[in-house]
């Protein structure tokens, strides 16, 4: 017995007889001893009159009919045909031949005729079968090894569906492809899904930002990858997050196509490090570094943004082989060209060394006055003059754009 038909065995449960009846189910080749113990009964044809145990002329019939076949069946893992007859879990297809509110007839074809209860139609117990399918129309069901007072053979279309469900579920995983998956509650931990057979979403696996509201994802179809499929247990974990990224990193591949040095965009600070900090643009990270935060000197980039903070940054370099970014935050023109050696402006102190004191004339323009241009006699220690926040007058001596220096002098601007 191949592992399907055990399975599927354990998931079904065969509906009872009326007693009266005694009907008995068709032996399986290799089955538990329970149901060896029972004596096999052949198939018998609608219409026909019940052959009596020592006649074989119906399981004649039926051998080569099992054996035949059928084209419109669908992929799956089929249990083989036994000399009794069709083994639990072989999946089958019929046309509908008759059709009531408790149960369709499906001709099966060599004479054989299957049935079919609300019970194993669908998830709904008391659908009304009439409006469920037209006559003619071809569907798939599974055997359940055993026939009703009428000789039919015993079908489940639920069990068919769900041994198809978990073909198609094992062949995305294996190729790394995502499933169609319909949300139907909200449940502790994430979200219940229906695949064919029910999954589960954990709430990590939602999606790439937290998902506040999941009540409203109830009923959407959404694609999810295969996380675990276990057909024996039953278990069937998704993630709807690896899909969700997976088109971010396409999209974000294509956006960096488009891109080029000098294009200016607004991004989103996602995360700093002593180097840097990195903005993402439409999924694209691109880094920003400590010496592009701004015009003035900067010790680590959590001195001027942090992690959300939206920023206005503009390419400087694409690297599209390595997927690579550089940004920049400097958009105005280097402050430092506006500087005239000779000029005298106004500043405030900002800090004290030892060897001097830094003055700041603007925001992003910050320059050293040596001790020895504090004042015009000897100087021991900066506070002997000036002390932080001071508004004093300087006098630019030296502007070095490259290496971001600006000397200043108060003596000299005092002295005119």
């Amino acid at each position: 017995m191949s592992e399907v038909e055990a399975t599927a065995e354990e998931l079904v449960e065969v509906p009872e007889p009326a007693a009266a009846l005694e009907p008995e189910p068709i032996a399986q080749q290799g089955e538990p001893e329970a149901e060896q113990e029972l004596e096999p009964e052949p198939i018998a044809q609608q219409g026909e009159p019940e052959p009596e145990p020592e006649q074989s002329e119906a399981e004649q019939e039926l051998e080569p009919a099992a054996k035949e076949a059928d084209p419109q069946a669908p992929p799956g893992e089929a249990a083989s045909p036994t000399v009794d007859g069709l083994t639990g879990g072989t999946i089958v297809s019929g046309a509908v031949k008759t059709k009531a509110a408790h149960e369709i007839e499906l001709d099966l074809g060599g004479g054989r005729i299957g049935v079919i209860s609300q019970r194993y139609w669908g998830d709904d117990p008391a659908a009304d079968l009439t409006r469920e399918c037209v006559l003619g129309e071809v569907v798939n069901a599974a055997v359940l090894v055993r026939q009703d007072h009428k000789g039919r053979i015993v079908l489940s279309r639920l069990w068919a569906l769900q041994q198809i469900a978990w073909v198609g579920i094992a062949r995305a995983a294996a190729a790394n492809e995502a499933v169609t998956a319909t949300i139907t509650a909200v449940v502790k931990g994430g979200l219940s899904c229906d695949v064919g057979v029910r999954g589960f979403i954990p709430s990590s696996l939602i999606g790439v930002e937290p998902v506040e509201n999941l009540q409203a994802l109830v009923g959407r179809e959404v694609q999810c990858k295969v996380v675990e499929a276990d057909q024996v247990s039953g278990r069937l974990v998704l993630s709807r997050k690896a899909v969700v990224r997976a088109e971010q990193r396409k999209a974000a591949k294509a956006f960096l196509e488009t891109m080029s040095a000098g294009d200016e965009h607004t991004g989103k600070v996602v995360d700093i490090q002593d180097f840097g900090a990195f903005v993402d643009i439409h999924g694209v990270r691109g880094l920003v570094h400590t010496t592009e935060l701004g015009w003035k000197r900067v010790q680590h980039p959590s001195e001027v943004v942090s992690v959300g903070d939206e920023v206005q940054v503009r390419v400087k370099s694409v690297q599209k082989p390595k997927q690579r970014l550089n940004l920049t935050m400097k958009l105005t023109p280097d402050p430092l060209g506006q500087l005239e050696v000779g000029a005298v402006i106004a500043g405030r102190v900002t800090r004290l060394a030892d060897f001097g004191a830094f003055v700041a004339v603007n925001d992003d323009i910050e320059g050293l006055v040596h001790i020895t241009e504090l004042a015009e006699y000897r100087v021991y220690h900066p506070e002997e003059v000036v002390l932080p926040g001071e508004e004093v007058w300087v006098k630019v001596l030296a502007v070095d754009r490259k290496r971001r220096r600006v000397d200043l002098s108060i003596a000299q601007a005092v002295a005119g």
